[in-house]
């Protein structure tokens, strides 16, 4: 009923016409009028309820926040302000000058150039001194560079070879000028007053990167054949000692 008397109220009907259009009383039809009216009140004031009950959670949660912040702030602040601690009586171990090793150490640094660092025992240099009858500082020393591209090198077969006078003191040098994709070795030695070199320690074989595109594979197919016994020594080796073995596939 409450929706035909909104209806009828929109067009201008009083109570009375109402209730004779509807074929009601016009008490009953006030009732229904105000009893909806009273409804609409009520939804009101729960929306408005609701409404303030959420902004007050929010503004609680705003304030909590507030409060964590600050003490993180003040937590912050007193950390900073406690003094340091100075751990006493721990003994401090400097690095070692030398670790007291016979070693060469060969390493890559671009497609053309190595870098290379040595160290020698005591026992090694006082048996050099003894060999060569001569102080460990008076003997000229000298670093050999080998190529061994593809070879078992035995210390005599390499490609080619240079040798680099070294001044006292120094343990560590760098090569440049190298060609990409080729195998090196380094020796160190000493150099004889005939200038015969007399090696002492051998590096590790190392590779200078590749720089073109196709260079890789380049053994692959006569490594696969020495390998299934097609061929019967590998073709990729110029020379061959049973003194050392160095393989290297590219």
């Amino acid at each position: 009923m409450i929706q035909e008397i909104l209806a009828l109220r929109e067009k201008g009907f009083s109570f009375r016409k109402i209730a004779k259009e509807l074929e009601t009383t016009v008490g009953k039809v006030q009732y229904c009028f105000k009893k909806y009216q009273e409804e609409l009140q009520q939804e009101g004031s729960e929306d408005t309820n609701q409404m303030d009950d959420a902004a007050l959670l929010t503004e609680i949660n705003e304030k909590a926040i507030e409060v964590e912040e600050v003490k993180k702030i003040e937590t912050a602040k007193a950390e900073a302000e406690k003094p340091v601690e100075v751990i006493k009586d721990v003994p401090v171990h400097p690095l070692p000058a030398a670790y007291e090793r016979d070693e060469v150490m060969l390493m890559p640094r671009t497609p053309n150039s190595l870098y290379v660092y040595w160290e020698t025992r005591e026992s090694t240099r006082r048996m050099i001194e003894h060999q060569f009858r001569a102080p460990w500082h008076e003997l000229k020393k000298a670093i050999r560079l080998y190529d061994v591209t593809a070879l078992l090198f035995n210390g005599h077969n390499a490609h080619r070879f240079i040798d680099y006078d070294l001044p006292e003191m120094t343990n560590n040098w760098y090569f440049h000028g190298l060609t990409e994709n080729r195998t090196f070795i380094v020796d160190l030695g000493i150099k004889t007053k005939a200038g015969t070199f007399f090696s002492i320690l051998r590096s590790n074989p190392i590779d200078t990167p590749r720089v073109k595109e196709g260079m890789e594979g380049q053994y692959v197919d006569a490594v696969h054949k020495w390998q299934t016994g097609q061929s019967q020594e590998p073709e990729w080796l110029e020379h061959f000692s049973t003194y050392s073995y160095y393989e290297s596939t590219k």
